[in-house]
Order: structure tokens, then C-alpha cells, then sequence
């Protein structure tokens, strides 16, 4: 019994580690299992054109630790201006650089963090940026791709993983005066060619005249004049293309409120360009690409549309225009001459039309003999492929002969150097030979007549017998007689 036990006991202690490993792999926490998110607050809402609001940078940091934060921003700019990045109250404590922002490219940027242990919070913020609402219109703030929050890991871990955008709605102030509206110019968001600009305005009980301006101040408000006007329409210019605004308030027994009107004027089409095809000479088969981009500085870029002509068969090619974006891969295209056209439309409608004229060839394999290339004419082949041959088997005869014959030439000028270097040599010696045997004479000549003087004369026999030193040496200096003087010295 006391080990039917034990086994009893052993089996239920197994059973509960399974059942604690088993919960302990399917049940995950809850917490930490999300991660951080970048937030505007208000993520919507509307203001007036002309007023200034605020706008916070928040972070969730999804129950995780932080202790780093980038925020890069973009935002419209013709619609928003940025008075102060940088306002209120954030939990950042260490500006890595100061908050930074351009109005004319539309960003903002903040880079800070806090020291350990970091921070963990449902709605920390960054900071809060103050705009001026300068056109009417929608207006989205994003966070955009390099915006980052680093996890207080001590290895930087980038745990950003939702990035929330702002909606905004502005508008111009509410009518205090008469309602105005443009049967020229009905949408006060949308750009137009037509600088010339209808407007009228509902009539105010008991008003006595009207006063209104046309500029391009959103918020100027007309002079109380005392030549106000009694009618209730009038037509204006805009002498150049930007945001226009008309203005107008009623006199009843004084003056009251303003109303606005926006116009949005753009007759000024995009910038000349001209398209890039890439190969600039495709062949047959070969689909080339066709790249475009221009600028707008007023309204901006609404779309691109291409054409392309056949200019061989007219009867080929896309007449029409249809809509593209950059680039566009050419269809392929038999041998022949094109031209392709991209024509951009900028939000009022101008445009600008960019031309390329291109071909479509066979590139050539040789130089041509009437209608037909030489390397394709057999005999003319035939007869290249003969006579280089045959200048190629010349030209190696002759270098390995110029090879093999150098060695041997400069052997035989040596030894041919040396035989006479022998020569020269065995005949210099005989040479100087004979010199020392002719002086050796000499002096026996000059002895010799020492002893023939009166005081010691010998016989004249003797005399004569002695041969004159002239003699001798010419005996000397004929070869004939050498062994003659090695034999009498």
C-alpha cells in the first residue's frame, strides 16, 4: 500500500509539471505585447484661415520602457506655417538636436531622450507644435519613415510599429457680413486659369452700400467709405497668379462684419522638359524606358499623359493620350522612325508638352556596298577571309625565320671578332718583335764603330766586312729575312 502510494503520488506530481509546462507555453501576458505608436492630438478638426492652434506629438509606448524618441513631420505648406515647433510641456529631458522646421519644404523634425530607467506611458508627449492656418483647404500631418522610439533595452531597439495622421479642415472665418459666391470661381479650393473673376454677394436688410476689397491678405477688412456702393455684384482681375481673396461688409446704420472669398489663380503652365529614353537608340526587340519629370511652382503636378506616333505608317503607333506615370517601358517597337510626346496638366488645368523624336534600327554589321553590306556578299567574304589568312601566315613565316636566324647571325660575328682579334693580335707581336731585334742592331752598330775609331781602328778588312746598320734593318723589316736576324742577333 505505502508504494502504491508513492507511485500514486509520484503520478500526480508528473501531472501537474505537464499541466504547468503546457499552461505556460499556450498562456502568453498580456502585457507588452504591442508595440509603440506615434500620435497627433487633435488627430482632426477645424480652424479658421488666419488663427493659430496647437498641435501635440504624443507616444504610446505600448507598455514597453523608452528612453528615445525621433519625430519626423511632414506637413502642406501652402496651408500651414509653423510658429513654434516647440511649445508646452514634454517628457523629454535630453534635446539630441533642438527641434528643427522648414516652411517652405513642409517638415519638422525632433530628436530627444531621457536617461535610465526611461519612460513607459499611454499618451507621453513629445511636444506641441503651434501653426497659422494660412490657406483654406484640408491639411494632413504624417509622421513620415525615419521617425523613431527606441526601447530602453541598452541595445536601441527600434519598437515604433504605428504612426497615426492628423486631418485638419481650415476655413475662412464664418460670414459676419453678406454671403459671397463666384459663378466664375465656384470652389474656393480648386486652382483656375481665369484671372478674371465674377463675384457677387446676398443683400443685407437696411443696408445702405457695400465696401470690398480684392488682395491677397485673408483677413484685410474693407474701408468704411463714404461713396460705398449699392450694387450687389462686381467683377474683378488678378494681375498674377497666387491666392487671391475678396472681401466685403454692408453699412446699415454703421459698419459691420467681413466676409471672405478665396481664389486660387494659376494660368502659368508647368516648366518645359524634355523626356529621357533609355537606350537613346533601342533595336528591334529591345524595350526601351521612357523617363519625364518637370515642376510646377504654383498649383503643382495633377498628371502626365503620353503619345506615340509611328512616323513610317501613320496608321500605327497611339495617336491618342493616354495617362502615364514615369517611367513607362515602351512596347517593342519594329524598325522605324517615332516620336513620342508627354504632356503634364497642373492642378488648373495648364499644360506643357515635352517631344522626343527617336529610331528603331538594326544596328549595321559593316561598312556598305550599295543596298548591301560587305560581310554579307559571299565572294567579297570568300575573298577578305583568303587574302587575310595568307597575310597572317606571311607575316608568321617571316617571324619565326627573323627568330631563329638572329641567334645564329650574332654567333658568327663573334666568332668571325675573334679570328680577327688573333689576328691583329699574333701581327702586333711579330711587330714588336722586330722593333726590339732593330734596336738590339743598333746598339751593336754603335759599339762596333766605337771600335773602328783612330785610337782603336781594326783592319781595313775587318771594316769592311762589318754590314752597314741601314742595311740590316732593312734586312729586318722583310719578312723573308726574320729567321735571318733571330739566328744573328
Amino acid at each position: 500500500m505505502e508504494v502504491k502510494a508513492k507511485k500514486l503520488a509520484m503520478i500526480l506530481l508528473l501531472g501537474a509539471l505537464f499541466l504547468s509546462v503546457a499552461l505556460g507555453l499556450f498562456v502568453q501576458p498580456a502585457t507588452g505585447a504591442e508595440g509603440a505608436s506615434l500620435l497627433f492630438s487633435p488627430a482632426s478638426g477645424s480652424f479658421t484661415v488666419g488663427s493659430t492652434f496647437n498641435v501635440s506629438i504624443q507616444v504610446n509606448t505600448g507598455g514597453k520602457a523608452i528612453n528615445a524618441v525621433k519625430a519626423d513631420i511632414k506637413f502642406p505648406p501652402t496651408k500651414l506655417q509653423v510658429v513654434n515647433p516647440s511649445a508646452g510641456t514634454s517628457f523629454i529631458s535630453i534635446w539630441v538636436d533642438q527641434p528643427t522646421y522648414s516652411n517652405v519644404a513642409g517638415t519638422i523634425s525632433f530628436q530627444g531622450g531621457l536617461p535610465n530607467p526611461g519612460i513607459t506611458t499611454n499618451a507621453g508627449i513629445v511636444s506641441t507644435i503651434t501653426f497659422r492656418a494660412i490657406s483654406p483647404g484640408p491639411a494632413k500631418l504624417t509622421f513620415v519613415d525615419t521617425s523613431r522610439v527606441l526601447a530602453n533595452d541598452g541595445q536601441g531597439t527600434d519598437i515604433l510599429t504605428s504612426r497615426g495622421d492628423a486631418n485638419l479642415e481650415l476655413n475662412l472665418a464664418a460670414p459676419e457680413g453678406p454671403v459671397v459666391s463666384s459663378h466664375s470661381h465656384p470652389d474656393q479650393n480648386a486652382w483656375s486659369q481665369n484671372r478674371t473673376i465674377n463675384f457677387e454677394w446676398d443683400e443685407i436688410a437696411g443696408a445702405t452700400g457695400y465696401s470690398y476689397v480684392f488682395d491677397q491678405n485673408s483677413r484685410t477688412t474693407p474701408l468704411e467709405r463714404t461713396d460705398a456702393t449699392t450694387s450687389r455684384t462686381t467683377t474683378v482681375m488678378a494681375d498674377k497668379d497666387g491666392r487671391w481673396y475678396f472681401h466685403v461688409r454692408a453699412k446699415i446704420e454703421s459698419w459691420g462684419g467681413t466676409s471672405h472669398y478665396a481664389v486660387l489663380i494659376d494660368s502659368t503652365p508647368p516648366a518645359a522638359f524634355t523626356p529621357i529614353l533609355d537606350p537613346p537608340k533601342p533595336a528591334p526587340g529591345q524595350r526601351a524606358e521612357l523617363k519625364f519629370f518637370t515642376t510646377d511652382a504654383m498649383s503643382g503636378i495633377e498628371h502626365y499623359e503620353m503619345q506615340l506616333l509611328y512616323l513610317d505608317d501613320p496608321n500605327q503607333g497611339t495617336p491618342f493620350f493616354t495617362e502615364q506615370t514615369s517611367p513607362v517601358r515602351l512596347p517593342d517597337l519594329p524598325a522605324g522612325k517615332y516620336q513620342v510626346s508627354i504632356r503634364v496638366f497642373d492642378q488648373a488645368g495648364n499644360s506643357t508638352d515635352g517631344k522626343l523624336d527617336f529610331a528603331v534600327a538594326t544596328p549595321e554589321a559593316g561598312p556598305i556596298l550599295g543596298k548591301k553590306p560587305l560581310l554579307q556578299n559571299t565572294l567579297f567574304t570568300n575573298l577578305a577571309l583568303i587574302g587575310a589568312g595568307l597575310l597572317v601566315l606571311a607575316l608568321l613565316v617571316w617571324l619565326i625565320a627573323r627568330w631563329r636566324r638572329k641567334p645564329q647571325d650574332v654567333i658568327e660575328d663573334i666568332k668571325k671578332l675573334e679570328k680577327e682579334t688573333l689576328t691583329k693580335e699574333s701581327e702586333l707581336a711579330k711587330t714588336i718583335m722586330a722593333a726590339r731585334a732593330l734596336e738590339e742592331a743598333i746598339e751593336d752598330q754603335v759599339k762596333q764603330d766605337k771600335l773602328n775609331s783612330p785610337a782603336n781602328s781594326p783592319s781595313a778588312s775587318n771594316a769592311q766586312a762589318a754590314p752597314e746598320p741601314e742595311a740590316q734593318a732593312a734586312d729586318f723589316l722583310n719578312p723573308e729575312n726574320q729567321e735571318k736576324f733571330d739566328k744573328n742577333p
